[in-house]
């Protein structure tokens, strides 16, 4: 196994449970979510040499129903965007069955479409993010790349659920999800957004087109639906983003966590020279933009927030007149793998960025959405908690390409 893909590699992922329903599927984790004695670094040298007393509730219960835990991928300082992360090539080398990932911006369907492979993002508030070392709260989830539709579904109806940890957890409606189901035909109309259709080049729009007939070969309608405030997605994440992680951040004060720099004359130079230290040069950028919005000028911070409530009004009313949104997962130009700036990484996940807004579940189908020889991913989004709606959509269409 090629190491170089994992920062850490468990030398007996075997566990105790051999007979539980995720019996020998081999997982890989993102190194910001906690697994106990294991260095979990989040990508970051704040982190250097960092071991959890405890694991994450969600490796607690992929450990109890029987997975395999490999070991820890690579992955974006902090989870900000993609670069260096491995978890994709895991999948797509099939040296792993799945990775859970954290997507905040839509990492986990972006790698996902890069690797040829499935992705899930939960709804907001359905599975726990006790154990996370995270740094947007308000839109970061614990998510997935799996080798298949069901491995989605069987992981999901493990990881869900109540948890008196985290106390972002929704407690009142939260749907039941016990297995993957064989139903069929619950989604019947498909929307697509007219403002997000108009940013794609002719190849982009082409391929998703492509998607689209196939969809309605097999009795999907596909409806256009107009989103004047789409534009906004991008403003609304960037800035409440920003600022959440530059609050989040602030425990990196090398006392209470993080590198502490050497030879400074005083506590002042100390903290100074430490933070300089710890983090790399985009991160630094994010976190000096949410720092502007924090402490400089909040009123944007409070419009951004007001924002946010708007779009997800208005993505509701768009559902009462369709069952899924369709778009395709990234862009034929946009590599988030090489983004370099802060602005580098929303344009490449411009197209995932709705969903995390909204807390809304979506689901990255392969292999349908095709540039050529490159995969674009169909994303496809739902209302939120239509997360078993959506996975067994996905059952359902994996099921199609195999007959077909």
């Amino acid at each position: 196994m090629n190491d170089m893909l994992f920062s850490f590699i468990n030398s007996d992922p075997v566990t105790a449970n051999s007979d539980g329903p995720l019996k020998n599927l081999l997982i890989s984790l993102h190194p910001n979510i906690s697994v106990a004695k294991w260095p979990t670094d989040a990508g970051s040298a704040a982190l250097e040499n960092y071991r959890p007393i405890e694991d994450a509730t969600v490796v607690k219960r992929l450990k109890d129903q029987g997975a395999q835990l490999q070991g820890l991928t690579r992955m974006g300082e902090l989870g900000f965007g993609v670069a260096s992360d491995t978890a994709h090539l895991l999948i797509s080398q099939k040296k792993s069955d799945a990775a859970l990932v954290v997507d905040t911006m839509g990492e986990a369907r972006y790698l996902s479409a890069l690797a040829g492979a499935w992705g899930f993002k939960p709804s907001y508030g359905i599975c726990s993010r006790s154990g996370l070392i995270g740094l947007v709260p308000s839109m970061e989830c614990i998510s997935m790349i799996c080798a298949s539709a069901r491995q989605m579904a069987d992981i999901f109806s493990v990881i869900h659920g109540q948890d008196a940890n985290d106390f972002s957890m929704l407690w009142d409606g939260l749907p039941e999800f016990d297995a993957p189901e064989e139903k069929t035909g619950q989604v019947r109309q498909a929307g697509i957004i007219s403002e997000q259709l108009a940013e794609l080049d002719s190849q982009e729009k082409k391929a998703f087109e492509n998607a689209l007939a196939g969809l309605t070969q097999k009795g999907i309608k596909i409806k256009e639906c107009a989103f004047p405030s789409y534009p906004l997605f991008r403003n609304v994440h960037q800035i409440k983003g920003s600022t959440e992680a530059s609050s989040a951040a602030g425990r990196y004060d090398s006392v209470r966590y993080g590198r502490r720099a050497k030879d400074t004359a005083n506590w002042n130079d100390m903290y100074l020279e430490s933070r300089k230290e710890m983090f790399g040069s985009l991160v630094k950028s994010y976190l000096f933009q949410g720092a502007y919005f924090q402490f400089k000028n909040y009123n944007a911070f409070e419009h951004a927030a007001r924002l946010r409530s708007l779009l997800v009004k208005q993505c509701r009313a768009i559902f009462k007149d369709v069952d899924i949104i369709l778009s395709p997962a990234r862009r034929r130009t946009c590599d988030a793998l090489k983004a370099v700036t802060v602005s580098d990484v929303y344009d490449a996940f411009t197209l995932t960025l709705p969903a995390s807004v909204t807390g809304s579940p979506a689901v990255c189908m392969p292999g349908r959405v095709m540039a050529g020889d490159m995969d674009l991913g169909l994303q496809v989004m739902g209302p939120h908690l239509s997360d078993k709606m959506l996975l067994n959509f996905a059952i359902e269409m994996s099921q199609e390409n195999t007959r077909n």
